[in-house]
């Protein structure tokens, strides 16, 4: 291949951390090894610096609206990447973005979430107002899909309605890297029996609550690790009345979150995992990332029985799904492979399994490089462009 510039791309948010485990362990890791000049810029408490290859520009951490005074301050940033591709990272700077591409810049969307099903459980918003926000949210990613050079989804479902206004739609699952997470057969000597880690709304809260309550009825020694922020002060205190209400006060430890680093050994102490995800509009179109992260640690785990979960693990018996809100049902499955040791180690290994051959961030990142390379271009770049394609 003739020698070449790297090419230049910045990843650009005003509310993720940089070092965001989709973002930076990722998208960033995974264009670095391809040959990319890559550029972070979101929240980071250090200084500027190069992580693994990848240029960090740190943003000063922001809470709530603050955050908005972030945007101008990483819109700069990235324009002073002179990047060939700029990554919006947000739906908030999705407005920048389709200036950007009409200013001449190649610009890739990285639409996680289906944002407008999101804007109806936001508690920040208030409840008559979270229809309009969806339907604006909704008529903005329109837009931007006509307008954009490219979009990457963690799901099909997402990708389905972006297509549908006129996107250049990829698929990029969130799935784990298969070399952060060992297997290691989930031994009943571990301290914790059920283990919950990520975002904490109060949904999720008090699914957990009732959840750890029915378990307890069940085995009354159950221990129970939550990892994760509360949204608010009403939800922590919701949760802790359940907890009480249930009598399983005294075995749930609710932990403040960890960083990706770890995560891994946080999953080590546990036997079980749970994602006791509500039957709403966002969760029949979004895949539970930590999910996958349970089955790539060898943690049996009991999940949602969800539209796109159900249709991901088709075949795999990778995990136990049970029917979204039934805390009977989560609790009946929890407690058959806390008692059954044989059973749990069958099903960590399925869970494997599927990590191995179908759920790993390694199957996902080709499509990730094609992305990149469709949309690069710029001033004297075209041959670069063609050979990435080859």
């Amino acid at each position: 291949m003739t020698a070449h510039p790297a090419p230049r791309t910045c990843i650009v948010s005003a509310v993720r951390p940089a070092r965001d485990v989709r973002t930076f362990h990722k998208i960033a890791r995974s264009l670095a090894a391809a040959g990319w000049d890559v550029t972070v810029v979101g929240r980071d408490p250090g200084p500027p610096a190069i992580v693994g290859g990848v240029r960090i520009a740190p943003l000063p951490a922001a809470r709530g609206a603050a955050r908005i005074a972030l945007q101008p301050l990483a819109l700069r940033a990235a324009l002073a990447s002179r990047a060939d591709v700029v990554m919006i990272a947000d739906l908030e700077l999705l407005p920048a973005g389709i200036l950007l591409s009409r200013a001449g810049r190649a610009v890739v969307y990285d639409c996680r979430e289906d944002y407008p099903a999101y804007m109806r459980l936001k508690p920040w918003i208030p409840p008559r107002c979270r229809g309009a926000a969806s339907r604006l949210v909704d008529r903005l990613e329109r837009i931007a899909a006509r307008r954009l050079d490219g979009i990457l989804t963690a799901d099909e479902g997402t990708a389905q309605r972006l297509r549908a206004y006129g996107g250049h739609v990829v698929v990029v699952h969130n799935f784990p890297r298969r070399a952060d997470f060992a297997f290691a057969p989930p031994e009943t000597s571990r301290p914790v029996d059920v283990v919950y880690h990520g975002s904490l709304p109060a949904y999720n809260l008090l699914a957990l609550a009732d959840v750890a309550g029915a378990l307890g009825r069940r085995l009354r020694r159950a221990r129970w690790r939550i990892v994760g922020a509360p949204d608010s002060l009403a939800a922590r205190f919701a949760f802790t009345d359940a907890l009480a209400a249930g009598g399983v006060a005294d075995r749930v430890e609710l932990r403040p979150p960890v960083p990706f680093e770890g995560v891994a050994e946080l999953l080590r102490g546990a036997r079980t995992g749970v994602v006791p995800l509500p039957d709403l509009p966002k969760f029949r179109t979004n895949v539970p990332m930590k999910l996958f992260e349970y089955l790539a640690a060898g943690v049996p785990a009991v999940a949602s029985d969800l539209p796109p979960t159900r249709a991901l693990l088709d075949g795999t018996d990778a995990a136990v799904l049970v029917p979204p809100g039934d805390r009977e049902a989560f609790a009946d499955a929890l407690a058959r492979l806390l008692r059954d040791p044989a059973a749990a180690l069958a099903q960590a290994r399925r869970g494997r399994d599927a990590i191995e051959t179908r759920f790993n961030w390694e199957r996902e990142e080709p499509r990730l490089r094609h992305l990149y390379a469709s949309v690069f271009c710029g001033p004297g770049l075209r041959a670069v462009r063609e050979e990435m394609l080859a």
